[in-house]
């Protein structure tokens, strides 16, 4: 018995995903260090207008690179994964100089739509985060190809290492939203320097001998990226954050600041032990060639996510009241009681975003654009039913986080079926 429990921690897999996550936590860990402080010398506007910012790199780094990124982990050649690496951090580069003069001009527009004149003024930062974003996203493949997961590790500290002290610093100086701005915006760029310098570092070759004949090829190879998955992936990530960039809209931006703090105690613990289990599964499941075992080990790893998720969400549904104004201020208080909603919309998408490279490996990109483009009805439907029953705010995150549960369970069951299929499909060949 003693053996069949050790069993599973001495697999290559669960020490890859384990060596993610001691990174993540000790970075998560100056997070929460940090955070009973920094709730009290920021306010909830200043978290929605971090917030915001947030929401525009998340979406904004799926754009820049053409999601050629994910394409790192296909060839068999290292030299034409090396080539994608350069053709996707070139994207990004000239996409985000693009973007940072075009923020001049709509600055304005940003900041009248949400009420928000702070992101206006600095909306210039966000093309900045966005290339940090992109060569961090980058690199990240790379190394992951390489089944050396402790850059992608340590880089998570560094981001925190370099952005909850300049929060701190800020907050002191009571530098307001502009100091959430700065101190995300800084750590990107420490995160971004550090990749670059291990990636120079591993690879002899480095940003040398990029061949645009090459790059070109590998763009035209996996050209269903930015043809077909990254228009739904555009939308999955405006479905992710419709509760900053739709919710807004309807029902303001006093709820953004209680959601904000929720997602960062609540949703990115689980994301931590998600992007890192998600990172090693997409490695694992892309040497897999035998379909049964490929069905076998995604069965496995839902049953077990699921478990994780809802014990999660269970574990909230017990906590007091007040546990919230405790911890990070009486200011703070409500948001215990939006924690308590959203921690179920967290337990599954946990569940479905950490399996969720699965629809790469099975060549479902045309249904995976169509389950986007079903994850944003769902969310606006949601937010928009709620503005018609003229439901307050914690009556539209109720809606919102109904329409979240209903949509990762459709996007679950319609996985199940074509991984099935792509089974039986692969079986029947000679």
């Amino acid at each position: 018995m003693s053996s069949r429990w050790k069993q599973p921690f001495k697999s290559e897999f669960t020490r890859h995903v384990l060596t993610l996550m001691t990174g993540t936590i000790a970075g998560q860990a100056l997070v929460f260090l940090f955070s009973p402080v920094i709730t009290r010398l920021f306010s909830p506007d200043d978290f929605s207008t971090l917030e915001l910012y947030t929401m525009l790199t998340t979406i904004g780094v799926v754009i820049v690179t053409g999601k050629y990124e994910f394409a790192i982990m296909h060839p068999k050649e290292k030299e034409d994964a090396r080539h994608i690496i350069g053709l996707s951090i070139g994207l990004a580069a000239i996409m985000s100089v693009i973007l940072f003069f075009f923020s001049f001009f709509i600055a304005d527009s940003v900041a009248a739509y949400y009420n928000d004149p702070i992101i206006g003024n600095y909306l210039w930062m966000v093309p900045i985060g966005l290339f940090c974003y992109a060569i961090f996203n980058s690199i990240n493949y790379w190394f992951s190809r390489q089944k050396n997961y402790k850059v992608s590790a340590v880089s998570k500290v560094w981001f925190s290492g370099a952005s909850e002290p300049i929060k701190w610093g800020t907050g002191f100086a009571q530098w307001g939203g502009f100091g959430l701005l700065l101190s995300t915006t800084v750590g990107h760029i420490v995160t971004a320097f550090y990749c670059l310098f291990h990636f120079l570092k591993d690879e002899p070759h480095g940003l040398k001998n990029w061949n645009w004949e090459k790059m070109k090829s590998q763009a035209k190879l996996y050209k269903d990226y930015p043809l077909f998955s990254i228009w739904g992936s555009i939308l999955n990530r405006i479905a992710q954050w419709a509760h900053v960039g739709i919710f807004t809209y309807y029902f303001g931006l006093v709820a953004i600041g209680y959601m904000a703090l929720c997602r960062r105690v609540f949703f990115t613990p689980l994301t931590v032990i998600s992007n890192s289990f998600g990172q090693v599964f997409f490695q694992k499941i892309s040497e897999i060639e035998d379909v049964e075992e490929l069905e076998k080990t995604y069965h496995k790893n839902m049953f077990r996510l699921l478990f994780v998720g809802l014990l999660s969400a269970g574990i909230v549904q017990l906590l007091p009241e007040n546990t919230m104004g405790w911890v990070f201020g009486e200011a703070w208080a409500p948001s215990m009681v939006y924690l308590k909603y959203l921690s179920f919309w967290y337990a599954f998408n946990f569940l479905t975003s950490s399996l969720s490279f699965i629809t790469l490996r099975i060549q479902m990109q045309k249904m995976s654009l169509f389950l986007d483009i079903l994850h944003f009805v769902f969310v606006f439907g949601g937010i928009y039913i709620a503005h018609l029953m003229n439901l307050d705010m914690l009556g539209g995150v109720k809606m919102l986080v109904l329409s979240k549960v209903l949509y990762f369970s459709v996007n679950l069951l319609v996985i199940l079926f074509y991984l099935r299929k792509y089974k039986n499909k692969m079986l029947q060949l000679p």
